[in-house]
């Protein structure tokens, strides 16, 4: 029999053992793994892009010894982008391949980075991204959910392909053409005349072959990554935007990483920017030489001036916008 004076004792001994256990089992914030889905429209794991995510993905693991593990899903496995940013601002363990365009959708004066001929120069790109304008922008999509991991990596110049030359906004009247699901773009299009429809980029090809569009527009790599060359043959060099695209993350992952990983994570995003508007810069005349190679017209007699013009309105008719924003944009360019 156990005598009454020996019951505290077993008692504090059963209480210290079920602390050890809970402390075993629940490992400080220093030894947690933590694993991320990384998604892409991108098909073609050729394209600079998502070479450029295997490399992110890679030195990622490499600094956090392990702690951080990302896999990489091409091709819409994970679901069209805006379905996936909706995830992210739920608060999903998922990374995205986007663009500012897509973020309108959540903030509409992101939409203003994706506009049309807003960037004279990636110089003067280097400067919005550096600008008050632009951190108070990642600072409102934080806000939705939104983290902004790399904010500027070049994705290319955007030009149209069709089954004939678009040299001036005129010969867009009458055709429908594939936008990506983004405010700014549809509100492009329908400026230059055309009937803007929004279309998942996976769906494009198809799209194109059975004429539910008639055209599209996307940079030369998009362009040869996806195929689109095997149904439609004339490409329009209009140049009308200058896309960057952004990698985001759920905010709600970026605030549970320990302090050292959130620092490994927004160090490398601002790596990968760097490494992939180089490649971008590189590839992006050989893409369009691999395009001629294939049979393709790439169309260079285009007047800019025309597009600029017609345009020139977008900004004003985009819903949301904050006033005065895009001035504080071009502003900040200067």
């Amino acid at each position: 029999m156990t005598s009454h004076a020996s019951r505290p004792v077993l008692g504090r001994r059963l209480l210290l053992t079920t602390a050890l256990a809970g402390a075993a089992f629940a490992a400080p914030a220093w030894a947690q793994d933590f694993k991320l889905r990384f998604a892409t429209s991108v098909a073609n794991t050729q394209e600079a892009s998502f070479k450029e995510m295997e490399a992110f993905a890679r030195r990622v693991k490499e600094r956090s010894k392990g702690r951080i593990d990302i896999q990489l899903f091409p091709a819409e496995q994970l679901g069209a982008q805006k379905k996936v940013n909706e995830m992210i601002s739920s608060g999903a363990n998922i990374m995205n391949m986007t663009d500012y365009g897509q973020m309108g959708q959540f903030v509409a004066d992101a939409g203003i980075f994706a506009g049309p001929y807003i960037f004279g120069s990636l110089e003067q790109a280097d400067k919005l991204f550096a600008s008050p304008a632009y951190t108070d922008v990642a600072g409102r999509l934080e806000q939705k959910g939104i983290k902004v991991i790399m904010p500027n990596g070049l994705f290319g110049a955007r030009h149209m392909i069709a089954d004939r030359p678009i040299r001036k906004p005129d010969d867009l009247k009458g055709l429908t053409m594939r936008v990506p699901p983004s405010p700014i773009m549809v509100e492009t299009f329908k400026s230059f005349g055309a009937r803007p429809t929004e279309i998942p980029w996976g769906e494009v090809y198809n799209a194109l072959q059975s004429n539910v569009a008639n055209g599209a527009e996307a940079p030369f790599g998009a362009i040869w990554g996806s195929k689109l060359q095997e149904v439609r043959k004339v490409i329009s060099r209009t140049n009308h935007q200058i896309m960057y695209t952004t990698w985001v993350v759920s905010a709600n992952f970026f605030k549970n990483l320990p302090a050292d990983l959130q620092q490994v994570m927004i160090e490398e995003g601002r790596k990968s920017a760097e490494n992939l508007t180089k490649a971008t810069v590189q590839q992006d005349e050989q893409f369009a030489n691999t395009l001629r190679q294939a049979g393709v017209q790439v169309i260079n007699d285009v007047d800019i001036p025309a597009f600029q013009k017609a345009s020139a309105g977008v900004y004003q008719n985009l819903a949301g916008v904050t006033p005065g924003f895009v001035d504080r944009v071009r502003a900040a360019m200067r």
